[in-house]
C-alpha cells in the first residue's frame, strides 16, 4: 500500500472538514501534521498540514476536494 499526498495546507478546520468527506465516501485517510499545530506558536508555518489516502483511493479523494471547493458541501440557505 502506497499513500498519495492529496492536500497540503495550514487551515486545520478545512483539513479537518475534509478528511471526514472523505471518511464519509469510505475513504481511509491519513491527517498528518496535526501535532504541529500547538507547537508552531509565532512561527508562521504554511503547508504544514497533509493529507494523505491509498493510492487506490486518490482519484476519489481529488474527486471529493474538488467538490468541495465548488461549494457543492454548502449548507442551502446560508449565505457567506
Amino acid at each position: 500500500m502506497r499513500l498519495k499526498s492529496v492536500y497540503r495546507g495550514s487551515d486545520y478546520f478545512e483539513a479537518q472538514l475534509l478528511t471526514g468527506l472523505m471518511e464519509q465516501a469510505g475513504l481511509q485517510v491519513y491527517l498528518q501534521g496535526v501535532a504541529l499545530q500547538g507547537g508552531l506558536g509565532e512561527v508562521p508555518a504554511i503547508g504544514h498540514l497533509t493529507i494523505a489516502v491509498n493510492d487506490e483511493d486518490q482519484n476519489r479523494a481529488l474527486e471529493i476536494i474538488g467538490a468541495y471547493e465548488r461549494g457543492d458541501f454548502a449548507l442551502e440557505g446560508v449565505q457567506e
